[in-house]
C-alpha cells in the first residue's frame, strides 16, 4: 500500500477556496442595478467588467450574457468561462467585490477572456 501524503490545512483551504459557492453569485436584479448604478467599469473589446467592493467578506459574481454572444451552446460556453476565470482569480483580489462580468459580440476564446480578465486585475492593483 504506498503512503498517502494528505495535505495540510492551509493546503486544504486554498484547494476549498476554488468553489464557486452559491453564496458568491449575485442573483436578485436589485443587485445587478446598483452594482450598474453605484459601481465602477472597466472595458475592453472583449469584455466589461463592472464593480463594486462589498462588506461580506467574500467576492460574488454576475454574468450578463445576451443574445448577441450567439446562441444558447454559445451563450452557455461562455458563462462556464468566465465562472472559472473568476472562480481561479477570486482569491487575488485583495477587496472582496461583487463584480459582473458583460462579454461582448462574438465568443471568445478562454485565452483572450483570461487576459482581459488579467488586465482588470492589474488595474485593480494600481489602484484603479
Amino acid at each position: 500500500m504506498p503512503w498517502i501524503r494528505w495535505p495540510r490545512t492551509h493546503d486544504l483551504q486554498a484547494i476549498m477556496d476554488e468553489r464557486l459557492r452559491p453564496t458568491e453569485r449575485l442573483k436578485h436584479a436589485s443587485e445587478y442595478v446598483a452594482l450598474f448604478a453605484k459601481g465602477r467599469c472597466f472595458s475592453s473589446t472583449h469584455l466589461r467588467v463592472h464593480y463594486r467592493p462589498n462588506d461580506r467578506g467574500f467576492s460574488r459574481l454576475g454574468l450578463v450574457v445576451s443574445r448577441r454572444v450567439g446562441k444558447a451552446v454559445s451563450r452557455n460556453r461562455v458563462k462556464r468561462i468566465l465562472r472559472e476565470i473568476f472562480r481561479k482569480n477570486k482569491s487575488f483580489l485583495r477587496v472582496p467585490m461583487d463584480i459582473v462580468l458583460v462579454p461582448r459580440g462574438k465568443p471568445r476564446t478562454h485565452r483572450e477572456y483570461s487576459e482581459v480578465f488579467g488586465s482588470f486585475m492589474e488595474k485593480l492593483e494600481r489602484g484603479g
